[in-house]
């Protein structure tokens, strides 16, 4: 088992060029002893990108039921971003009885340890879709429009956005952020409804959070690790960064 690292660290490492110390191998990030302090998930997969982590581990369960809506979309971007670089996570997940309608929108992410429902006890992590089948939602980025691709058999389509107002309300979503910022006029009210409509945003609350997950590569050979990737062989350049 790798030794547990904190943000700072982690933060210290990445402007050091990710040094490890001598004689050490990479530790595990772990996060959300204070959801509070969770770091902003694009920032965290750019670090993650340059320093040599095992994995990252979120040290509470995600209780949905109990925690705020704008800590909700954050863990969600979180774990969004982590597939996206292929990096291990290690969580579990804790919903009301009433919430069970959430696994069909987020089990395109890194499967949880475990879930916990409310009254009802721990249900099999097996049906949660990643686990057995990837690339079930995510998107790559065009010039002037995204591309994106939703396997899941409910809602199977091939989606091309190049309206100005639905990309900026989409890509401001990766961060998770205030319902009332991406509603801020009928425009963008209609573009926002329109992303949920389509299941490619999910609303917590008065804050929301884009769903799928940017695929900035597609590596040969893949393999599914816990709904993320480990990667061998060449891979493919986005469409552009």
């Amino acid at each position: 088992m790798s030794a547990l690292m904190e943000i700072d660290e982690l933060k210290a490492r990445g402007s050091d060029e990710g040094r490890v110390p001598a004689g050490g191998r990479p530790a595990t990030l772990a996060l959300g002893s204070d959801w509070a302090e969770l770091p902003v998930a694009t920032e965290l997969a750019a670090l993650l990108l340059r320093v040599p982590v095992a994995g990252v581990q979120l040290a509470e369960p995600a209780d949905f039921s109990a925690l705020p809506g704008h800590t909700i979309v954050r863990i969600i971007a979180l774990l969004r971003e982590c597939s996206a670089i292929g990096a291990r996570v290690t969580w579990s997940l804790i919903l009301g009885a009433e919430q069970l309608d959430l696994v069909p929108c987020l089990d395109h992410l890194p499967a949880p340890d475990s879930i916990t429902v409310l009254e009802k006890g721990v249900p099999s992590v097996g049906e949660w879709r990643s686990s057995s089948n990837f690339g079930l939602l995510y998107f790559r980025k065009g010039p002037k429009f995204l591309s994106v691709v939703d396997q899941r058999p409910e809602s199977k389509s091939l989606l091309t956005v190049n309206d100005p107002v639905m990309m900026e309300v989409f890509l401001q979503g990766l961060e998770g952020c205030e319902w009332a910022e991406v509603t801020r006029n009928p425009r963008y009210a209609a573009a926002a409804r329109d992303l949920v409509n389509k299941g490619l945003v999910m609303r917590v609350g008065d804050h929301c959070v884009t769903l799928p997950v940017h695929m900035r590569s597609w590596p040969l050979g893949v393999a599914l690790l816990g709904g993320t990737l480990a990667s061998a062989g060449k891979k493919s350049e986005d469409f552009t960064e």
